[in-house]
């Protein structure tokens, strides 16, 4: 076929712009995806500290409890906290989780004794993007108050 003389030959053209628009599309999914999952592990390193935090509220001072009323958790070093997270270990189906042992030892308690905050670290590799990191970790903090049910 020949060409008119002014006009150009647009065979193909189509081809390229089809082909860039792919690539922003897969690019955006893969972005969809790691973000959806970093809320996800965000939502569950939360849960984990949480739970984590009642588990360590539970060990109370009965001794104390017994002689004055007075409701006190047990400071053991984290132990049930540790334990609750060793636990729970089967459940994460895609990271790793532990106390966050960056100031102590993953536990602080109140004054009073009443209450203990627990941190948690949950370490992950985004799913599409893990090229260009390696792994993410996530930090979520859970409070739990002891209480009697009088």
């Amino acid at each position: 076929m020949k060409l008119k003389p002014g006009k150009r030959d647009e065979r193909g053209s189509m081809t390229v712009f089809v082909v860039l628009w792919s690539l922003v599309i897969v690019m955006v999914a893969a972005l969809v995806i790691d973000v959806g999952l970093a809320i996800s592990q965000r939502e569950r390193a939360a849960n984990l500290a949480d739970q984590a935090a009642r588990a360590e509220a539970q060990d109370l001072n009965t001794a104390t409890l017994r002689q004055n009323g007075t409701v006190q958790i047990v400071d053991d070093g984290c132990l049930r906290a540790s334990t609750y997270l060793a636990d729970a270990a089967n459940s994460i189906h895609y990271g790793t989780a532990t106390l966050d042992t960056s100031a102590g030892d993953g536990c602080t308690f109140a004054a009073a004794g009443d209450a203990v905050t627990v941190s948690v670290d949950l370490t992950y590799s985004p799913f599409v993007f893990d090229l260009f990191g390696g792994t993410v970790t996530v930090n979520e903090t859970g409070t739990a108050t002891a209480a009697t049910g009088n």
